[in-house]
């Protein structure tokens, strides 16, 4: 693979824009992934966007041909119903919040005002744990996305200039006819030396090919005007790529989505099914007075006949004409692939009708349910623990060369580590109980710490002083009580 250096040394722009324009992945689709994962189903044959509707044929019920059959009238043609579930992006959500949605904590070797400066960065203006949430939804239902880091120049509200950091992301655009590609480069160590974004721009009233190319030294900008390509070269500040990139082989769902076109075929056909059946016909035996649809206390009425030989009195009736099909089966398979859909993604159904039916479970119980989820997020870190490490080290870069140089010498040699509790509740009454045990039923807090983890405290000093002037006068009122009886003689 040749490196950038030798990919840029080409002075055909145009031979080096499509040299890095190339996927890691081939034949990878993140259009139709998207679509997918937004209620299309049109990626695959088999897939309920397929069902073409029905033609029935139609012939007339006063017109015949010379033979005394019907005439034929034009075919109706029906439409089908193509029932979508949600459950590409019920499972991506999930799988998110098993990776992110967890207490985010930032850690430092050493906690001083550089290490606050990047708290603040990270936390309050760049709110980290959002974008890396949905920078892990575009990933695994897209295939690939990148995160893009930048600085920006604005006024504050003392109208002194102010440089920030941002971060945009950039993946699959939501409107079709905008043109936007990215791509990274690696050498032969498989470090990125470059990443490419190509994309398309209003210049002179006309739309142009454009691409911005990202190294560690430099960001260069380029744009196909009529006369070829105007290149322009300006230093890289942050002095490392300020893009993070991250992959997978294909969207989250695709190894049940055969399973989940089988479901959703299935769903539609049984909507098919009642809406043909859901008003049922009425079906008379012999001469009826059915009344209008506009009857006020309709009656179906029947003549009564005398049969000519057994001279018995006989009328006639009616009855509804149902579907008497296989429907338990039906429930049987959607129960089933339901089920498999859940299991073959390791992802936990965490609907209201589940959740309500697991009554008072252990912790422990409940986290061995959750096994298989928790199980995915963790192989699911192979892709996304990178991801944060290397925000991390351009939020870094872009603090000590751009928004905030001072304080570079406190960040430099500085250790932070940002992690992701778990989303899974914690009994915290459970989680008592066992430690009181394990103390031999002796206090394992001090009043001080309770007090200060009560939600009705607002104040803990003054929280403290109360309970010490209650405690006071508690004990002051049974010594009284003490001497009235006696107990002091």
């Amino acid at each position: 693979m040749p490196s950038i250096s030798e990919i840029l040394a080409n002075e055909d722009f145009g031979q080096v824009v499509s040299t890095l324009c190339v996927d890691t992945i081939e034949y990878r689709e993140p259009r139709e992934y998207y679509r997918e994962y937004h209620g299309e189903r049109r990626r695959r044959k088999t897939s309920v966007g397929w069902r073409e509707p029905k033609r029935l044929e139609v012939y007339s019920d006063t017109l015949v041909d010379k033979n005394g059959e019907p005439v034929r009238l034009p075919d109706k043609i029906v439409d089908v119903a193509r029932i979508v579930t949600n459950f590409p992006k019920k499972e991506v959500r999930t799988s998110v919040a098993f990776l992110f949605g967890g207490q985010m904590t930032i850690t430092g070797a050493d906690q001083n005002d550089g290490f606050q400066e990047f708290k603040r960065v990270w936390e309050r203006r760049l709110k980290m744990q959002s974008v890396l949430k949905s920078f892990a939804r575009k990933v695994l239902s897209e295939s690939k996305a990148a995160l893009v880091f930048y600085p920006y120049t604005s006024k504050g509200l003392d109208g002194k200039l102010i440089t920030e950091l941002k971060v945009k992301t950039l993946s699959v655009p939501r409107n079709e006819n905008t043109f936007s590609e990215f791509y990274p480069h690696f050498d032969d160590n498989d470090d990125m030396d470059a990443f490419i974004h190509r994309y398309q721009v209003n210049s002179n009233g006309m739309i142009r090919n454009s691409c911005t190319i990202w190294m560690a030294d430099k960001i260069i900008t380029a744009i196909d005007e009529m006369g070829g390509w105007v290149i322009k070269e300006v230093p890289n500040l942050f002095g490392k790529i300020p893009v993070v990139y991250a992959e997978v082989f294909q969207p989250e769902w695709d190894e049940v989505a055969f399973l989940m076109d089988a479901r959703e075929m299935r769903i539609s056909r049984m909507v098919d099914t009642n809406d043909y059946y859901g008003d049922p016909m009425l079906k008379t035996f012999d001469v009826a007075d059915l009344p209008t649809k506009d009857t006020v206390g309709k009656e179906l009425s029947f003549t009564s006949k005398v049969h000519p030989e057994t001279q018995q009195l006989y009328h006639g009736d009616a009855e509804y004409l149902t579907w008497n099909g296989s429907q338990p089966s039906v429930d049987k398979e959607l129960e089933e692939t339901k089920c498999e859909l859940f299991s073959g993604t390791s992802t936990p159904d965490l609907s209201f009708d589940n959740l309500k039916g697991i009554g008072n479970l252990s912790g422990v119980a409940r986290k061995f349910m959750l096994m298989d989820a928790t199980i995915k997020a963790s192989e699911n870190m192979e892709t996304f623990g990178p991801v944060v490490q290397r925000c991390v080290s351009v939020v870094l870069a872009g603090i000590c060369n751009i928004t905030n140089i001072k304080h570079r010498p406190q960040l430099v040699n500085n250790l932070i580590d940002v992690e992701f509790g778990s989303i899974l509740p914690e009994d915290l009454a459970e989680t008592l109980q066992t430690l009181s045990v394990a103390n031999g039923g002796k206090p394992i807090n001090a009043q001080r710490t309770v007090t200060a983890h009560s939600p009705l405290t607002e104040d803990l000093d003054e929280e403290m002083k109360l309970m010490e002037e209650e405690e006071d006068t508690a004990a002051q009122r049974n010594n009284m009580i003490g001497l009235t009886m006696g107990y002091g003689e």
